[in-house]
């Protein structure tokens, strides 16, 4: 034995642990990235709502505010416009301006800068030119955007300008008089107030007054303040301008005050410029001026063209999270790390015990191949050694020379793997073997190349040192499998031609009735007999009859479809059975095809030999819906078709049933006519032709049936050739004219019978001692017994019947072939042939004339030239009579001198010297 059986099942098991620890671990690893990236996930999206949520409240908040401000900063101006006594003072002032009047001016003006976080008031014309200016020196150039002064004049419309950044030296106009420059930097927002005529809005206006707002005490803290310490976070007053946004607050961002200006949104991504170019509100990820990721919301402050921008870089609004993924991939790795440490301790500690129980079974392999080789190594069956898992474990030489194995790549495969068993059968096969000692079935097993062979495996359990085991014990039953197919295949098919036979065509056609009753078809039984086969056996012999029909059953299948089945239903008659068949024309061409199959010529040993089919043929479901009577219908059929003349084909209808019991019938009756005395001998008399003489008469067989009469030989002689009852018959009616030919013999001694020999009674082998018999019962001489043989009787097989015929004239007696002129019989043969006399057939006698007598001149020729008697049958005419006299025939019989007659009715007639009818 080689290695040990388990070293594989040892190294497969390890492999297996290998496979295991590493999908476990995989999978540990996918569901540890899968819990962080969920978590991850999570706290994404929990950072981004918060953030968004803060965001927003943010921004609502501080759009609040400045919408308070700015309510606040223009109810503020309305009400300091409204003021009666201020607006006097300015028209004074318009008309006349003296230092009083512009004194009262500044004193009316001077508490509203006290109170407000305005730095100065500038008195404008109405057309927006300075005039006057209260609070801090300023320069009136800088300090005023002449765009919205106008157009807050034009709409009669209180308005804020956008933000200043002033730097450098101002100069300013304060009651009346002029101050030194003062260098500052500063922001300034203007407020305009339209001044109308008499306070009235509708009113013309005068003027305005121009708030030199200071935005630094409150618009600008409230916008760069922010809940918590961030490095990126700010809020921006915007304001947009035709299709550019213009920024009323300092950005944080910004390195200079030159960026409080006019600007268009970058394109190509979104920001909080194109939000408001826009008009949307709401919080979005997008992109700053800066071209950075932010958060953030954009809020219109109510009643105002200014929108509040608040915004976050994206990377601050997730550095939590960043750190979050950071503490996540750490603790991952931990646990991974951990798990794989854990596993790898594991994974060596198995392959401790793995290698150890390696050495044990290696151990004790050894010893249980050493005991298996001394029971198993060169036993004749196969012999496997498996374990409880079904693993093959060991086999002996037999088995691997079978399956074609090397003995280690046959230890890879189970039991199982060898055989052709379902996972059920497998099962099953395993419990019975667990529940019993041993288990015995059989299966079909695969060798190296693929092929399979039966096998019977007898399986049981056996104990070997510490082991359990399964010794299998498998025997190729490949022949006896063999023996079995071909009982199975003798018992449903002909051992001559292998065609199906009786049992199976059954089968078939039980099969195809119900095909074609579901299929809404017809399934067609064609029965085929072949015409006088019986003759080419007896003739010919059976080896003969046996190879022509081994030639017509391979012509037939040729012929047929895959789906039809031709069968040997008996010794020369086939059933063909068509299915699916949906038109007899179809039907009628195969059975045309299958007559001039059959009766194509069958060369045996050089010699031809020609024969004829009569087809009957049966419908299903039509006819009949059952096996049997199918089958007896198409006989039925066929019958019919053999008494048309045979080498033709009957489809079968239900008045041949009618006939068939006739036929039946008069068969039955036909058996019990002698037992009845139903047989009567009729006789017509034989006479010379000049004179009508009498000098023999012809024995004429007649039925007389109780119910149908007088029945004429051509309806009952077939019948009894079939059945064989004409033996018999012809044996009583020769010893009949044998005694009434004695008996008138007595007055007649010269008088001679003639008697018919039918085809069955001249194959008989007893012929002669019969006939002999009967001469010698009767006391007949046997030169005054003639009798009677067709040409095609001879000539079926000649030499047969000339050693027939030899033992006939042995005993004296004459010999005449009857209806001479229509067999086949050449010159050669009839010289051959022991015969005395030719009788002319009636088909000659009646076609004759003075212009046409040269068959009968042929005859009567022929038979001087061979020294033959000559007697002509059928004369009815005495035309016909004076034509034969002229042609040299000296005896006749036939309707002109006399029917066939009772025996009385011919006795009376001998009495007479002549019977020619004008005698």
């Amino acid at each position: 034995m080689a290695s040990p059986a388990n070293h594989h099942d040892t190294a497969y098991q390890q492999s297996s642990g290998k496979l295991v620890l590493l999908l476990v671990f995989f999978c540990l690893t996918i569901l540890v990235c899968l819990s962080a990236a969920v978590f991850y996930d999570y706290q994404k999206k929990t950072i981004s709502e918060a953030a968004q949520v803060n965001l927003t409240m943010l921004t609502n908040l501080k759009a609040r505010q400045v919408g308070h401000w700015r309510h606040e900063r223009i109810i503020h101006a309305r009400l300091l416009t409204a003021n009666r006594d201020l607006l006097n003072s300015i028209a004074s002032f318009s008309t006349q301006r003296t230092p009083d009047r512009a004194n009262h001016i500044i004193q009316s003006l001077t508490p509203a800068l006290s109170d407000s976080e305005d730095h100065a008031i500038v008195l404008t014309d109405a057309l927006g030119k300075p005039i006057l200016s209260v609070g801090d020196n300023i320069n009136l150039e800088t300090h005023i955007d002449p765009k919205p002064l106008i157009m807050a004049l034009e709409r009669h419309q209180v308005m804020f300008s956008k933000l200043f950044h002033v730097h450098g030296n101002t100069t300013g106009y304060h009651h009346g008089h002029s101050h030194a420059d003062v260098h500052t930097t500063h922001v300034h927002m203007n407020l305009i107030a339209p001044l109308y005529r008499d306070g009235n809005p509708t009113q013309e206006v005068v003027g305005a007054l121009v708030f030199i707002v200071n935005p630094e005490q409150f618009l600008v803290p409230l916008m760069t303040s922010w809940p918590v310490p961030s490095p990126s976070a700010e809020s921006i007053l915007v304001r947009k301008v035709d299709d550019s946004i213009l920024r009323l607050t300092p950005s944080r961002h910004m390195v200079s005050p030159e960026m409080l200006v006019s600007a268009k949104p970058p394109k190509g991504y979104e920001s909080p410029g194109s939000r408001i170019l826009a008009e949307k509100e709401g919080v979005f990820l997008g992109y700053d001026y800066r071209q950075v990721p932010v958060l953030a919301s954009v809020k219109k402050v109510d009643d105002s063209p200014w929108y509040l921008v608040a915004k976050i870089d994206k990377n601050e609004v997730m550095a939590p999270l960043f750190r979050i993924a950071a503490i996540e991939a750490v603790t991952a790795t931990l646990i991974l790390a951990t798990a794989g440490l854990m596993m790898l301790l594991w994974w060596r500690r198995q392959q401790a015990l793995y290698q150890a129980g390696y050495y044990q079974q290696q151990l004790q392999h050894q010893m249980l191949s050493q005991r298996f080789d001394n029971l198993t190594r060169f036993a004749n069956d196969l012999v496997l050694l498996v374990d409880a898992e079904g693993q093959i474990i060991d086999a002996n030489e037999r088995a691997l020379d079978t399956y074609g194995y090397p003995e280690g790549e046959l230890k890879t495969f189970k039991l199982k793997d060898l055989c052709d068993l379902s996972q059920q059968e497998c099962d099953l096969f395993w419990e019975q073997l667990k529940a019993e000692q041993g288990v015995r079935f059989e299966t079909m097993q695969f060798r190296h190349d693929g092929s399979t062979f039966p096998v019977e495996i007898n399986a049981r359990w056996i104990e070997l040192d510490r082991g359990h085991l399964i010794q299998a014990i498998i025997r190729d039953i490949s022949e006896r499998k063999a023996a079995e197919d071909q009982l199975i295949h003798q018992a449903y098919h002909d051992p001559l031609t292998g065609l199906p036979n009786r049992l199976l065509i059954n089968d078939r056609l039980k099969l195809a009735i119900a095909k074609a009753r579901r299929h809404k078809t017809q399934a067609v039984l064609l029965l085929l007999d072949l015409d006088r086969f019986k003759n080419i056996n007896d003739t010919l012999g059976h080896a003969v009859g046996d190879r022509i029909l081994t030639t017509l059953a391979l012509r037939m299948q040729e012929a047929l479809r895959d789906t039809d089945t031709v069968a040997r239903f008996s010794g020369d008659e086939f059933l063909v059975l068509l299915e699916d068949i949906r038109e007899l024309s179809d039907v009628v061409s195969l059975a045309q095809k299958l007559s001039e199959l059959v009766s194509q010529p069958v060369i045996i040993d050089g010699e031809e030999m020609c024969l004829t089919t009569s087809i009957g043929i049966s419908v299903a479901p039509e006819d009949s819906i059952e096996v049997d009577q199918l089958i007896r219908f198409a006989d039925t059929a066929m019958y019919r078709a053999k008494e048309k003349g045979r080498n033709n084909f009957q489809f079968y209808t239900p008045d041949m049933n009618a006939h068939a019991g006739r036929r039946l019938q008069l068969e039955n009756n036909l058996r019990k006519a002698l037992q009845r005395q139903e047989m009567v001998v009729y006789y017509q008399p034989q006479v010379e032709m000049d004179s009508g003489r009498i000098v023999g008469s012809e024995a004429l067989l007649r039925w007389m049936h109780p119910e149908h009469g007088l029945i004429s030989p051509s309806d009952f002689i077939p019948l009894a050739e079939e059945t064989g009852v004409i033996e018999e018959i012809g044996a009583w009616a020769l010893e009949q004219a044998c005694q009434q030919t004695v008996a008138w013999q007595k007055n007649h001694p010269e008088l001679k019978i003639a008697v018919n020999l039918s085809a069955r009674q001249f194959r008989n082998e007893n012929l002669v001692d019969d006939i002999e018999q009967i001469l010698n019962k009767t006391g007949l001489a046997a030169r005054h017994l003639e009798m009677e043989l067709t040409e095609s009787l001879l000539m079926e097989d000649v030499d047969v019947a000339i050693d027939l015929m030899n033992r006939l004239t042995k005993l004296g007696i004459t010999l005449a072939i009857d209806d001479f002129g229509t067999g086949y019989s050449s010159l050669s043969h009839l010289n051959r042939f022991p015969i005395d006399k030719l009788k002319i057939d009636r088909s000659f006698v009646n076609s004759m004339s003075l212009d046409n007598c040269g068959i009968a001149r042929t005859i009567i020729t022929l038979g001087r030239t061979l020294d033959l008697s000559i007697i002509a049958e059928g004369v009815e005419t005495d035309e016909q009579r004076q034509l034969l006299l002229q042609l040299g025939c000296p005896q006749a019989q036939g309707y002109y001198f006399s029917r066939p007659i009772h025996d009385n009715a011919f006795s009376e007639m001998l009495k007479k010297p002549t019977i020619l009818p004008n005698s």
